[in-house]
């Protein structure tokens, strides 16, 4: 039995995000958690890159379509892997990462066992295959009124403009902080904080892994987060976004890779960084407490930003009770690279891997 769970640990590991063997084999726990012997064989006919319909994967996998047809969907329901429902033709499903994926899906089964098992995987798993990356895959998307009069700001750094090229909307809770309030940590901040467009929304709705909203209600959400403190993130690349996640230093694993484990590429800053004017600056220290990676600090009773850790997120700026905080845009050649489309990012995350993608 354990060799099928090995082997659906080595497909998942191709994934440029990786889910590499540890020590302990506490991933493998985690897999014969989620997936029964049958779904783990099922899961090796799934394909990283093009949907199939059960039909194709019955073909591959030498099986009955009514047998299987049932398992692939309960696997879909539990986020197992990927379901897309074409207008008029049957259901599709597609392989997923373990992040971001299979993990962010297990909203509805969380419990303490479970999250001790994710949390040791993090701790020995990820954070080493973080360490090996520094193409960000996540991005952070600056409070968008503290950037406006900046010339020729692009669509990929106005917050607003992600929610307005969408036409369907959900919201879902934050597995992260999620986890921590499970388990007695954590923080106070919005939890029904994340935000899914497009494909995505439809597949959080129907599963019920998140509720759907209104445009209005989107823009109104984002408001929210940015007055508790929350870093808007999205993905690295340029036209259309499937979700925006609204972090906090404390719980999330994306900027928790910055603060716990001192990684900074482990998402790309956005094109601008926060400036301070010590004229101006009266000391009060409210901007130490508004930035999620500790980019702040006091020096001679004012405030200054270490220009390297600042992800140029623009909490600080929006909370500066004398507005002696700025946001300055950053030299092309100063900027993480930002990529075309979420094919380019894939591809420049599984280059530097030697992870060719798609895999067969």
């Amino acid at each position: 039995m354990d060799s099928v769970y090995e082997k659906v640990r080595e497909r998942l590991d191709k994934f440029p995000q990786g889910f590499p063997k540890t020590a302990s084999g506490v991933e493998l726990k985690i897999l014969k958690t989620l997936f029964s012997p049958e779904e783990a064989e099922l899961l090796l006919f799934l394909s990283p890159a093009t949907p199939k319909p059960a039909s194709a994967i019955a073909g591959e996998a030498g099986r009955a379509v009514k047998e299987i047809e049932d398992v692939l969907y309960g696997m879909s329901k539990r986020g197992l892997i990927f379901r897309l429902r074409p207008p008029g033709a049957p259901n599709l499903y597609l392989l997923v990462p373990w992040v971001v994926g299979i993990w962010e899906f297990q909203l509805k089964n969380l419990n303490l066992d479970n999250i001790k098992l994710f949390e040791r995987y993090f701790e020995e798993g990820m954070v080493s295959e973080r360490k090996r990356s520094k193409t960000g895959g996540f991005r952070v998307v600056p409070v968008e009124k503290e950037i406006q009069q900046t010339a020729g700001i692009e669509p990929y750094e106005k917050v607003s403009e992600i929610i307005n090229s969408n036409t369907r909307f959900a919201v879902a809770e934050c597995i992260c902080r999620k986890e921590s309030k499970m388990v007695g940590k954590g923080c106070e901040k919005l939890l029904e904080a994340c935000m899914m467009f497009g494909a995505a929304a439809d597949y959080y709705i129907e599963n019920g892994f998140g509720r759907e909203i209104t445009k209005e209600e989107a823009h109104k959400i984002l408001a929210k987060t940015e007055e508790e403190g929350l870093v808007h993130c999205s993905s690295n690349h340029a036209g259309q976004k499937m979700l925006i996640c609204n972090c906090c230093g404390c719980c999330c694993k994306a900027l928790g890779y910055i603060n716990k484990y001192n990684i900074p590429t482990a998402v790309a800053h956005s094109s601008y960084y926060a400036q301070i004017d010590e004229q101006i600056c009266s000391g009060c220290e409210s901007c130490l407490e508004r930035c999620q990676v500790k980019a702040i600090k006091m020096e001679n009773d004012h405030a200054r930003v270490s220009k390297d850790r600042c992800i140029g997120c623009g909490l600080c700026v929006s909370s500066c009770p004398t507005d002696s905080i700025s946001m300055v845009h950053k030299r092309p050649d100063e900027g993480p690279p930002l990529f075309l489309d979420g094919n380019a990012l894939i591809q420049a995350m599984a280059k530097e891997k030697n992870k060719p993608f798609p895999f067969a």
